[in-house]
């Protein structure tokens, strides 16, 4: 696969040709109805300037339309601003799913032969009565960055199939996704899984049939234990790796516990505070070739997905949905994710993952590379750089991904 054009120029030009390289804007802009009639917006290119400066550039209509016409894309009221935002949900939906699908050329595999990729989700809560929003994400730590990024109401429940599952994976995954029909979607791409798991998630069964009785097992655990298990509905058996907590660290998590069943004024049960002593683990990875350790230590790599999210919404400011239109918000959340997956792509190319020697060397040259891409992607999402300056007497929008 020919490498991607770099955006390390920092010019408009840049993001387009980095785009342009794995999907055509204009014949898909036509697919989707993103533009239809070329009257004052002509081309694709100029219609994705226009998403970028009003999602992540952060602007009202009337400011956006007087950004177009500063910068030379066309002189449009802020009606019409949003009756062509309205258009390009989808298109905008279909260019970050073909950057993404190019990302999978780039997976790095593991010493075993698995490609591990961590599994979340996140609520973005629209103003007032509109519409709620679930992003889903899958994060490859090999790369620091995203591999897959889906949008969806909040109707539709975490589930892994919303995200790409490779085959020769292996997925990591909270207590929210501990369901057969993940188990069974995980199986079926060809991959594995570790998902934590609590005393009641899910009916487990030994070999004979019989339900197993998690709090009696975790009653009488004292040390590492490695126990075999079945679901109904899957023909092959699984693990439930249990480990006890440190002392301290399952007083911290019993207090947690009981904190938050105080504050919904619910009563909490005996087994939750007892199963809030233990991590355990619901796996389906061989024990011949992955014993105890090699299933609780690529769990603890899972905070990075979270820390991904987290980011996204701190740094990029997507939990900050202005409008509470549904047509609209997504058209902005989808602008905000696509500025973001681009971001991700020049950081990784000015600053290297995982940071080469040279570039490790000091803290300084990093700081230095990371004021690089800040500026980068500024003036690449106002559409600067392009021999149409912005006036010198309209100030540049706040950069939402520095």
């Amino acid at each position: 696969m020919p490498n991607p054009p770099s955006l390390r120029s920092g010019d408009w030009r840049s993001v387009v040709a980095s785009i342009a390289a794995v999907v055509d804007l204009e014949a898909t802009a036509r697919q989707f109805n993103a533009l239809r009639r070329r009257r004052k917006i002509r081309s694709a290119e100029s219609l994705l300037r226009l998403a970028l400066m009003w999602g992540p550039g952060r602007q009202s209509f009337r400011s956006a339309a007087a950004l177009a016409a500063d910068a030379g894309i066309a002189d449009l009221s802020d009606k019409a601003i949003e009756g062509r935002l309205r258009k390009m949900g989808d298109w905008l939906e279909h260019i970050l799913a073909m950057l993404l699908i190019a990302r999978l050329g780039a997976r790095v595999t593991g010493a075993r032969g698995l490609t591990l990729s961590l599994v979340d989700g996140s609520v973005i809560c629209a103003p007032g009565k509109g519409q709620d929003w679930r992003l889903h994400a899958r994060y490859d730590p090999a790369r620091g960055r995203f591999a897959d990024l889906a949008l969806t109401t909040t109707r539709e429940a975490e589930a892994v199939a919303r995200t790409r599952i490779c085959p020769g994976s292996l997925l990591i995954t909270d207590r929210g996704y501990a369901r057969v029909r993940n188990f069974q979607a995980v199986l079926a791409a060809g991959a594995n899984f570790i998902t934590r798991t609590s005393w009641g998630s899910v009916k487990l069964h030994d070999a004979q049939g019989r339900r197993v009785d998690v709090a009696a097992l975790l009653a009488e655990t004292t040390e590492p234990r490695d126990i075999a298990v079945w679901v109904k509905g899957i023909a092959r058996g699984f693990r439930l790796v249990i480990q006890p907590l440190p002392s301290e660290a399952a007083a911290r998590e019993r207090d947690r516990r009981v904190r938050k069943a105080n504050r919904k004024s619910q009563k909490i049960q005996p087994r939750t505070v007892l199963a809030a002593g233990f991590l355990m683990l619901l796996t389906s990875l061989p024990a011949d070739t992955h014993p105890i350790e090699l299933v609780t230590a690529p769990y603890r790599d899972r905070w990075q997905v979270e820390i991904g999210i987290k980011r996204l919404k701190t740094l990029g400011r997507l939990d900050e949905l202005p409008c509470a239109d549904p047509v609209l918000a997504r058209t902005w959340l989808l602008a905000h994710l696509l500025a973001a997956v681009l971001t991700d792509d020049l950081a990784n190319e000015i600053v290297g993952f995982p940071p080469s020697a040279r570039r490790g060397e000091t803290a300084g040259a990093i700081g230095r590379e990371g004021e690089e891409t800040a500026r980068a992607i500024a003036l690449a999402r106002l559409g600067q750089g392009t021999g149409h300056p912005a006036r010198r007497h309209r100030a540049p929008a706040q950069s939402a991904y520095p």
